[in-house]
């Protein structure tokens, strides 16, 4: 692909629909969806900005239209900053990305107040939420670099 930032953002979208992928997965090993689950955050936020409590169903179809902007977004962000680790392993440079994006995530849901604090969670939904951002990370990178050569 010519134009960088395309492939940044189509490496965005491809690691996101990777996540979905896993996101059966996780919610079928934990029992249940995690705190930070996209339907959950989708009606913690947007509920408080459009001031009534969304629905199950509208938060599910909220929390598909913010994945669908949030992670092509991230890939693009990390298309502009990844100069440095583009010659590394892949798998280096993807967790690298995941790290970045679990960093901003556990800085971001306590200041938009879009999940349970975090020290309420169980052990394994902080296990989950590091696996699906590294593999959101490996997965965007890999298809990066299939598409800038």
């Amino acid at each position: 692909m010519r134009n960088p930032y395309a492939a940044a953002y189509v490496a965005g979208a491809v690691g996101t629909g990777a996540l979905g992928i896993l996101v059966s997965v996780r919610n079928a090993t934990l029992g249940h969806p995690p705190p930070y689950a996209a339907r959950h955050i989708a009606r913690q936020v947007l509920s408080r900005l459009f001031g009534r409590w969304m629905s199950r169903r509208e938060a599910s179809r909220w929390a598909f239209a913010l994945r669908a902007g949030y992670g092509p977004l991230l890939g693009m962000g990390w298309g502009l900053v990844r100069m440095r680790t583009s010659k590394w392993p892949l798998v280096g440079s993807g967790v690298l990305l995941g790290l970045g994006v679990l960093a901003f995530e556990r800085m971001a849901f306590p200041l938009f107040k879009a999940t349970a604090l975090a020290n309420t969670w169980s052990r394994a939904e902080h296990v989950w939420l590091f696996a699906q951002t590294a593999l959101f990370g490996v997965v965007t990178e890999a298809t990066l670099r299939q598409l800038v050569k």
